[in-house]
């Protein structure tokens, strides 16, 4: 009897724990386009060699700087950073919605950073892609309690294209 009890206290905790959330408002501002959000450097040669390791260097400004750093938080906002690499695309011949699949993705702590070991495994023309999303969580309180989330995501799409030699 004093199982089924017990058992019974710690079903009702669980349920409580969550109850706090009930209702709680949650909303979202995207930017309406993927260029021109974000200020950008790319340092990655032009002409590549054939399965030579490459570092691609990003460097950027984004107009949340003002507002957070990467990775801090406090009671109010928390930022994050994540980057998106696609594997390259191949210039010149007809891809699929299907060929553009996300290699990796990466949460970036600073406004530079580096890709490293960036790999061509054949000669050609290729489009190398990135996406940037950087996004800021506002968090809203009513008399001490947590009320309402708010999300503002900016995003930038990172083109170049680069030559692959033997």
């Amino acid at each position: 009897m004093m199982t089924l009890l017990s058992s019974c206290e710690r079903k009702q905790e669980k349920k409580d724990k969550f109850e706090e959330y009930k209702g709680m408002q949650l909303t979202e501002t995207l930017s309406e386009s993927i260029r021109g959000n974000i200020s950008y450097t790319l340092e990655l040669p032009d002409t590549l060699r054939v399965n030579q390791p490459y570092d691609a260097v990003f460097n950027f400004d984004s107009p949340f700087d003002t507002i957070v750093d990467p990775m801090v938080q406090d009671s109010i906002k928390f930022r994050i950073l994540t980057m998106f690499y696609y594997k390259p695309i191949k210039v010149g011949v007809k891809n699929n919605n299907s060929d553009f699949v996300i290699k990796d993705s990466i949460y970036i702590p600073n406004k530079e950073f580096i890709l490293g070991n960036v790999r061509f495994k054949e000669k050609g023309r290729y489009l190398f892609l990135v996406l940037i999303e950087d996004q800021i969580m506002y968090n809203f309180y009513k008399e001490g309690k947590r009320d309402s989330i708010h999300y503002d995501r900016i995003f930038e799409e990172i083109t170049k294209e680069v030559v692959v030699i033997e």
